[in-house]
């Protein structure tokens, strides 16, 4: 299991880079959607059976998310929340094509950082009440106060049925 997380963070990582890059190097800067789910994949993405079925099990769960489908990831975008983040992981998580696994899950979003309890943490998105529990690396840290952020985050927990966790990858302050 662990030989597939890091490939397929690097190509998460890659494409949220390849996003930045493109909106950035453009003759008109394109403004970054509400939010972001990466889905990366591993199987047959290539064929067109495949990629219209992919597709619609992203569309289907993405609730109100404008669905892409690469060779090798699902980027779903959210021009407002809540996010049905649950809901599209399990559309592509649960599928029952021949050969296509879900790998891992980045989420890119604004919202608060604000301390819980117990020194734990709560990312609550931007206009809404949704929010989850996030681990966020020292050398990330931020205030001990709420703290308005981009994020994005490896979102955990979803091949059970328990609640998702976020583990915060980088943190950019809003301005």
């Amino acid at each position: 299991m662990m030989r597939f997380r890091i490939p397929s963070v690097l190509l998460i990582t890659t494409l949220l880079l390849g996003a930045g890059f493109q909106s950035s190097s453009g003759a008109s800067k394109e403004k970054a959607p509400y939010a972001r789910v990466y889905l990366a994949l591993r199987g047959c993405t290539s064929c067109s059976h495949c990629r219209s079925a992919i597709r619609q099990m992203a569309r289907s769960g993405a609730g109100g998310g404008a669905a892409r489908v690469t060779t090798d990831a699902v980027e779903v975008r959210y021009s407002k929340g809540p996010v049905p983040l649950r809901d599209v992981i399990r559309r592509l998580a649960e599928n029952r094509l021949h050969d296509l696994t879900l790998v891992d899950v980045l989420f890119e979003v604004d919202g608060t950082i604000a301390p819980a309890s117990g020194g734990d943490a709560t990312f609550t998105l931007r206009g809404t009440q949704q929010s989850f529990p996030i681990t966020i690396d020292p050398t990330l840290a931020t205030s001990g106060r709420e703290t308005t952020v981009r994020l994005t985050a490896l979102v955990e927990g979803w091949r059970g049925k328990g609640g998702l966790r976020l583990v915060a990858r980088e943190i950019r302050r809003e301005s």
